[in-house]
């Protein structure tokens, strides 16, 4: 995508490049996200999104479209992409599954199932008696046999009550995995060391950005900076990875999902050759982003002009103290493969901003 650096000669994309390098003198890793995992336990199996599920054939069939509706939801981007996929495994297969990343077991006191018996023998007997007093539980083990593993233990009296509690806490049991999940890529992303703090000194906010990310555009007098991860291979197999910047002046808030649209078609389709987010496709719901309330898009961005196209989210707010506007985009060119998990590791590496 965008092969050409936009508007550049060959003196001032050296420039921006050796000012990129330049920060990296002072440059160290971010390790916020180091203690998701316990090295202490063996390596975790399985990928980042699979979530095998131990239920009995009887539960499964009431509680398989109430999970499957919140864990296997999709998102629109050029095509539609869900965030996790739900694999029903036998108990007999445990021994073999403990190590991996992503398990689920769902049962109750009374049922005779293999799973239902084996979470009775197995859980705390205090757990039990919670059970017994509310009804239905959700537990939560983190790294209980791998190093980066995430358990949930759906427990009711009955089967009705399993269903019940299943159903009541599905929002949550989507954010506990969601929040793993992303906390994985973050850790994945951040292995290496980020672009140093004297690269943001001329700027109103900071990032923990990785140093792989080179200078695309740094347009001050427009207020926007992008930066941009290409593989020096540059193999259709390898994703181009843009996060980008831009502020205004703005003295009281008027943000909200249309500006943020019209900014972005306006800003971008300036700054990359006439990229555009055609709005009947784009996804707009207010958000919380580096503990700003503001309104975030998501969806498929295009280009006409060049003939090409990716998955694209915008997050945008306005500062109080600063009076001003902020948008943070991330977007993706990767012809050959899904963008969803490339959006949520670009959205953790951009929740790092700071204003100053």
């Amino acid at each position: 995508m965008r092969n050409i650096i936009l508007g550049l000669s060959l003196l001032s994309l050296l420039f921006l490049l050796g000012s990129c390098k330049s920060g990296k003198a002072s440059s160290e890793r971010y390790t916020a996200f180091d203690n998701i995992l316990d090295y202490a336990k063996p390596i975790a199996f399985g990928e980042d999104n699979d979530i095998y599920v131990f239920c009995g054939n009887q539960n499964w069939e009431s509680l398989e479209p109430v999970l499957r509706s919140s864990l296997e939801r999709t998102v629109g981007l050029v095509y539609n992409e869900q965030y996790f996929h739900l694999i029903p495994v036998e108990l007999s297969n445990l021994g073999k599954m403990l190590p991996y990343k992503n398990l689920i077991f769902a049962g109750d006191l009374k049922s005779m199932d293999e799973v239902s018996i084996h979470m009775r023998r197995s859980l705390p007997q205090s757990h039990l008696d919670q059970v017994q007093q509310s009804g239905g539980q959700l537990f939560v083990a983190k790294n209980h046999d791998s190093r980066d593993q995430v358990i949930l233990y759906l427990l009711g009296t009955e089967p009705e009550q399993l269903f019940k509690v299943t159903y009541l806490q599905s929002a949550n049991i989507f954010r506990i995995m969601l929040e793993r999940y992303s906390q994985r890529l973050a850790y994945q992303a951040f292995r290496g060391k980020v672009i140093g703090a004297d690269f943001w000194k001329n700027y109103p906010f900071s990032l923990q950005v990785p140093d792989t990310y080179r200078l695309y555009s740094n347009d001050a007098p427009a207020r926007f900076l992008s930066l941009l991860y290409r593989s020096r291979m540059e193999k259709r197999e390898i994703p181009d990875k843009y996060i980008s910047i831009y502020y205004e002046p703005m003295q009281a808030d008027s943000v909200d999902g249309q500006w943020l649209l019209n900014k972005r078609n306006e800003i971008w389709g300036k700054k990359f050759e006439g990229d555009h987010v055609p709005q009947d496709k784009v996804r707009m719901e207010r958000s919380n982003f580096a503990g700003y309330n503001g309104w975030k898009l998501i969806g498929p961005w295009e280009n006409h002009k060049l003939l090409i196209g990716g998955a694209f989210q915008s997050m945008g707010f306005w500062d109080a103290r600063t009076k001003r506007a902020y948008i943070i985009d991330n977007s993706v060119y990767f012809p050959a493969g899904d963008k969803l998990s490339i959006l949520v590791e670009l959205y953790m590496i951009s929740s790092t901003l700071k204003l100053k």
